[in-house]
């Protein structure tokens, strides 16, 4: 799942001092300085921001002027045991930038062609229980643009919930997710429409490991993770052995949740990555900016406007990767939201500047809510 940025007012920029707006007097003062904002004490935002329903907050910003690295609240309420800033947790559809990346990797290497079909890749016998899945490509299930059934839309999302649950010590990989989704209807005919789907997703997962012999898990560690020096990220649930992630708040109809034995054994493609928040801004200023490993020509196609899909209110979708406009200037991110762990991850260019957060609640109205607060006065603070 993800979430979109709520675009700024900019009557609250102005408030916060962060741009100059009309009004007032026009008599000029030139002895008398303007008034400066206090600087936000982030770490008092934080403590004030921990609650019942947000039990612990992880905080990285990075800028040329500041690096902040902070944390706040519990990373486990039985144990009472405090969040660490290196805190690692499952970050959800925020890794989707990590498996879009490496399918490009391997098409830039001419492993595969992002424009050829599913059936060039995948067995006749699955294809066939995809509607259209004889037309749709790499590219479109990289955009959601395949049309594709989401396995974690309203009518299969709670079938999966009840399953993972229900068997929370066995390991769950693409297949086993998509089984909610196929011999579903699509959404329209691929590469009419846009629908965010996390099934197109689990098949890029299935198209790597057909090109490479294997699970993908090896080629992402030795493509994109190691070479970043993602030294505390992981693949989720296949690579399980190399981490511990923090317990994960989920209020179902009332009852919280502790999802954390569930979700430390899914491995899926849509939510690939165990990792850390400075980890994070290390994958996202890679896509966004560093050419360590990011080629311009990969980095066009995720992020290049020529590659965007317009999906309203001044959001775009490329491969893998969002951009907002806010206040007239471009945002790239890409969060991601699972039952009891939720990561914000964005990058604003004209000041050069990253901004990750982890809370260790996710998808519950009142966990978004409080979520969105915080965000929304850090990007303030931050803009």
């Amino acid at each position: 799942m993800y979430r979109t940025i709520t675009n700024l007012a900019v009557t609250s920029v102005c408030l916060l001092g962060l741009s100059a707006c009309g009004g007032g007097s026009s008599k000029q003062q030139t002895n008398i300085p303007p008034p400066q904002p206090a600087p936000l004490d982030y770490q008092a935002l934080l403590n004030d921001s921990v609650s019942d329903v947000m039990p612990g907050i992880v905080l990285h910003i990075d800028s040329p002027e500041k690096t902040v690295l902070l944390a706040a609240g519990l990373s486990d309420i039985a144990s009472q045991s405090p969040m660490q800033v290196d805190a690692q947790m499952p970050v959800g559809s925020a890794g989707k930038k990590a498996t879009a990346l490496l399918a490009l990797m391997l098409y830039e290497d001419g492993l595969l062609d992002i424009d050829d079909t599913l059936d060039t890749w995948l067995p006749n016998e699955l294809v066939e229980r995809i509607e259209y899945g004889t037309d749709i490509t790499l590219r479109q299930l990289l955009t959601h643009t395949a049309g594709v059934h989401d396995y974690l839309a309203p009518d299969t999302a709670e079938a999966w919930f009840e399953a993972i649950m229900s068997d929370p010590g066995t390991l769950k990989t693409d297949a086993y997710a998509l089984a909610f989704s196929i011999d579903k209807a699509g959404d329209f005919a691929p590469g009419t429409g846009f629908n965010y789907s996390n099934s197109g997703y689990l098949l890029t997962g299935l198209i790597l490991d057909s090109v490479l012999g294997e699970h993908h898990a090896g080629a992402l560690r030795n493509r994109v993770l190691i070479p970043l020096g993602m030294n505390n990220s992981y693949y989720n649930g296949v690579e399980k052995a190399l981490g511990t992630i923090i317990s994960g708040y989920f209020n179902l109809n009332g009852e919280v949740l502790n999802t954390k034995v569930a979700y430390e054994n899914i491995g899926v493609a849509d939510a690939p990555l165990v990792s850390t928040v400075e980890d994070m801004t290390l994958l996202l200023r890679a896509v966004a900016t560093d050419d360590t490993i990011v080629s311009s020509s990969i980095r066009e196609l995720m992020i290049g406007d020529d590659n965007l899909t317009d999906i309203g209110d001044d959001v775009y979708y490329g491969m893998g990767m969002m951009k907002d406009i806010i206040n007239g200037y471009p945002v790239y991110h890409h969060g991601g939201d699972e039952p009891g762990y939720a990561t914000t991850n964005l990058y604003i260019p004209h000041n050069d500047t990253s901004i990750t957060v982890f809370v260790n609640c996710g998808v519950a109205e009142e966990c978004e809510n409080e979520q969105n607060v915080l965000v929304q006065t850090i990007l303030s603070n931050e803009f």
